[in-house]
């Protein structure tokens, strides 16, 4: 008859429920503190996205102004819209709501989420009281400051006399 000879040790190296369970308690802890920088970095992003948006508005909108002042030969300002009338006919239009700006072209539309407080139109004539311009100052809120963009328009003498004709 044949005997079967174990070559296997009686005890197994292995780990001990406890020590299962505390490497998988560790693991939590580290996995939490891992999920807490997450969301920290996280919301830190978001806030740089945030701002970061408002100062792209910002440098649109003010491109797109000095764009439109000085490639279009007339600006007409009504109580919370601009229009640009260009030498070709084309019309451009900004829309000042509540919460944003809206520029209305032939082509697109685009929106400045940029918080107007108020704007002022006035004439103003150059320290040499050679010129003649139109200042808009547009007082507006973005990243929680109040911030005065200044524009003009330069008035031409023919435009003068048809406000004098009419």
């Amino acid at each position: 008859m044949f005997k079967m000879i174990q070559n296997y040790p009686k005890n197994i190296a292995a780990f001990s429920i406890i020590e299962a369970v505390v490497s998988m308690a560790i693991t939590a802890i580290i996995m939490g503190f891992l999920f807490v920088i997450f969301s920290i970095v996280t919301g830190r992003m978001l806030d740089f996205k945030n701002q970061n948006q408002l100062v792209n508005d910002l440098n649109r909108l003010t491109y797109s102004l000095n764009k439109d002042i000085f490639e279009k030969e007339k600006m007409t300002v009504l109580e919370n819209e601009i229009y640009f009338k260009g030498y070709t006919g084309e019309r451009v239009s900004y829309q000042f709501a509540d919460d944003y700006i809206l520029r209305n072209s032939e082509t697109f539309i685009d929106t400045f989420r940029i918080k107007l407080n108020k704007m002022i139109v006035d004439t103003v004539k150059s320290k040499s009281e050679q010129f003649v311009f139109q200042k808009i100052n547009l007082n507006i809120k973005s990243n929680e400051k109040e911030l005065d963009l200044r524009f003009y328009k330069r008035i031409y003498p023919n435009e003068l006399l048809e406000k004098i004709k009419k």
